[in-house]
Formats: C-alpha cells, sequence, structure tokens
C-alpha cells in the first residue's frame, strides 16, 4: 500500500469495535464526526436498553439519526415552501395594490357618470 493510499484509511471505533474505512482525506472530518455522533447515540441508548444486543441497539440508533435527519429535511422543506409562500402573498399584494388603485380610478370614474346621468336626468325634468 502506497503512502497516498494509507492517507486515506482511517481507523473509528464504534460501540467498542475498531474499524478501518476508506475515505477521501478532504472527507475525513466529517465521517470522523458521523462516527462520534453515532458512538454517543450508541452509548445513551445502551444505557437506556441494557438487556438488547449491540446490533440491536446500533439499528435503534440509526434509526433515531435517520429520523433526525429525515425530520430536518422537512423542516427544510416546509420553510421553502413558507418562503415561497410569502413570497406569492408578496406578489399577490402588490399586484392586489396596482389592481386597487386601477379599480379605484375605475369607481371614482363610474361615480362621476353616475353624477352626471342623474344631474342631466333633473335637467331633462325641468
Amino acid at each position: 500500500m502506497s503512502e497516498e493510499e494509507s492517507k486515506d484509511i482511517i481507523s473509528l471505533k464504534i460501540a467498542g469495535i475498531d474499524y478501518q474505512l476508506y475515505c477521501p482525506e478532504d472527507e475525513q472530518d466529517i465521517l470522523i464526526e458521523a462516527a462520534d455522533y453515532l458512538n454517543k447515540k450508541i452509548k445513551k441508548l445502551k444505557r437506556q436498553t441494557k438487556f438488547l444486543s449491540v446490533e440491536k441497539v446500533a439499528i435503534l440508533a440509526g434509526l433515531e439519526i435517520t429520523n433526525e435527519m429525515m425530520r430536518s429535511s422537512l423542516e427544510i422543506e416546509e420553510n421553502h415552501k413558507s418562503d415561497d409562500l410569502e413570497d406569492k402573498k408578496e406578489s399577490a399584494n402588490e399586484n392586489n395594490n396596482s389592481v386597487s388603485s386601477e379599480h379605484l380610478d375605475e369607481i371614482v370614474d363610474d361615480s362621476l357618470s353616475l353624477k352626471l346621468v342623474d344631474e342631466i336626468s333633473e335637467l331633462s325634468k325641468l
């Protein structure tokens, strides 16, 4: 194994078991953080479920982490939808404001027309 290849092999200890994994050097910090996070979850669950095997506890930890990830993903998605909705509301309000001013002008014009018709009707009665 070359020196370059050996830089891509990292050692992790999860639930008391040592793992030698290939990982590109630029991704190793993230993998180490992920392994530490998983290890903490496993230890926490092992304390809570003393009679389960390490394998079952590891599955539960993976499930819990996946649940957290999916919940975060949904929250991000909902925030994007909420932001999109806010943008649409603002756009609609801007459109309504321009339409409202145009509509207001029409109402004023109609109102003046009605007044003129009323005045002409009154004059024609004379």
